[in-house]
């Protein structure tokens, strides 16, 4: 069995340090790229470790990138551990960032990292049992393809912009009737469930429109990564630059999508997958998660003014139920 790896990316917002760095370099838009919740941490991670322990004890090792931010519980002599400064992988000329972009885009470079891994955010954590072939068949990722139109947002769309920059750097390699052609099993697939029909209807449209982007676990084969900075360097180094998000960006489902139009990937459903937007009451979600119903959820912070105190309470309250015993990442 091949070793898979496990990629993590965390930033603590209240290291006064890092604020004052951040600081210097803020270029006071007070828009989606700079403001607070970008960065928020709701206190989570060693339920992540926990979950990781639990659900995945297979995996080869976990590699937890920071800016050289470390929590005090965490136990560094673990060694399924390796602890990664953003130093060590991106280039000097490009530190200190704050864009998430620019830190996931250059994580093929993480020195002694699997050629199959699997990356998550850190508001995506397991919440059951799951496994290698959940993510790779073969030396194929498992994921799905499934075409979609970008809708931009009245405020902010900086997400739309970057899928839509991912797109216009691929179609230069590919068109939307060769990726259908040599993937016509693989894009109108039942397996999808009804979000099959949004590639149906989009058919029509002769060029690339959009993509469906779950926000959940990413399995990546590292020597795609390669193939991409091969292929455009030029254009990855150029946005490597922006110290905060931008709509200039592109982002780290660009190597997905690549994988993807190549065909070097099995067709799966997301299921077991959840996507929720934290409100200020979550209770029938907590439900949902204790009872197992879904393998992976994403816990998405999009709202200023959520009540933090109380609903980080909830969150805690939830996962100390789901693993309350400390894991052997913690001290």
């Amino acid at each position: 069995m091949d070793k898979i790896d496990f990629v993590i990316t965390w930033v603590d917002d209240k290291d006064s340090k890092w604020l004052n760095e951040k600081e210097k370099y803020s270029l006071k838009k007070n828009d989606e790229s700079d403001s607070k919740i970008r960065y928020r941490d709701w206190g989570l991670l060693k339920y992540w470790f926990r979950a990781i322990e639990k659900n995945a004890p297979w995996v080869n090792k976990v590699y937890f990138v920071t800016c050289g931010q470390e929590p005090e519980w965490l136990n560094e002599f673990n060694p399924k551990l390796e602890l990664v400064n953003h130093k060590d992988y991106i280039p000097n000329e490009f530190l200190p960032t704050f864009n998430s972009n620019v830190i996931e885009m250059f994580l093929n470079r993480i020195n002694g990292l699997s050629n199959k891994f699997v990356y998550f955010n850190d508001d995506v954590i397991l919440t059951n049992k799951i496994y290698e072939n959940d993510f790779f068949e073969g030396n194929k990722v498992k994921d799905a393809l499934i075409f979609n139109a970008v809708s931009i947002k009245n405020k902010n769309p900086i997400i739309e912009h970057v899928i839509l920059n991912n797109l216009e750097l691929l179609a230069k390699k590919f068109t939307k009737r060769q990726v259908e052609k040599n993937n016509k099993g693989k894009i109108y697939n039942l397996v999808y469930g009804k979000l099959v029909i949004k590639s149906i209807l989009l058919k029509p449209w002769k060029y690339f429109t959009g993509m469906e982007n779950p926000h959940a676990t990413m399995p990546y084969i590292k020597e795609t990564w390669d193939e991409v900075w091969r292929t455009e360097e030029k254009e990855l180094l150029n946005m490597a630059s922006n110290k905060f998000r931008t709509k200039y960006d592109f982002n780290h489902w660009i190597f997905k999508y690549w994988q993807m139009f190549k065909g070097d990937f099995v067709p799966m459903n997301y299921k077991k997958y959840k996507y929720y937007d934290l409100k200020n009451n979550n209770k029938k979600f907590c439900q949902e998660v204790i009872k197992g119903k879904y393998k992976v959820i994403c816990l998405n912070d999009s709202d200023e003014n959520l009540d933090y105190k109380n609903v980080k309470k909830e969150l805690h309250e939830m996962f100390e139920k789901m693993y309350p015993d400390k894991s052997s990442f913690e001290k």
